[in-house]
């Protein structure tokens, strides 16, 4: 294996960028930004020189699963 895909699996284990978090959510760039002011993500990581955002993925955890689980809730998908 090359550097470079190590490089990439460790970041992988490590981060989770903003993208990731809108698919595993199925919610817009707008609703990533409204979660971060509201304080239901941690801060992230800025990237400078981009809007980018990423974070700690174990931190960041805790907070995508329970916005995860008020979505859910919020579009009847609670049994």
């Amino acid at each position: 294996m090359s550097d470079k895909n190590t490089t990439q699996e460790r970041f992988d284990e490590l981060y989770i960028t903003s993208s990731e978090i809108q698919q595993e959510l199925k919610v817009n760039r707008s609703a990533i930004l409204y979660a971060r002011r509201r304080g239901m993500l941690p801060e992230p990581i800025v990237v400078r020189g981009s809007r980018s955002f990423i974070w700690e993925r174990e931190r960041a955890r805790p907070y995508i699963d329970a916005w995860a689980l008020s979505l859910a809730s919020r579009r009847g998908e609670l049994a």
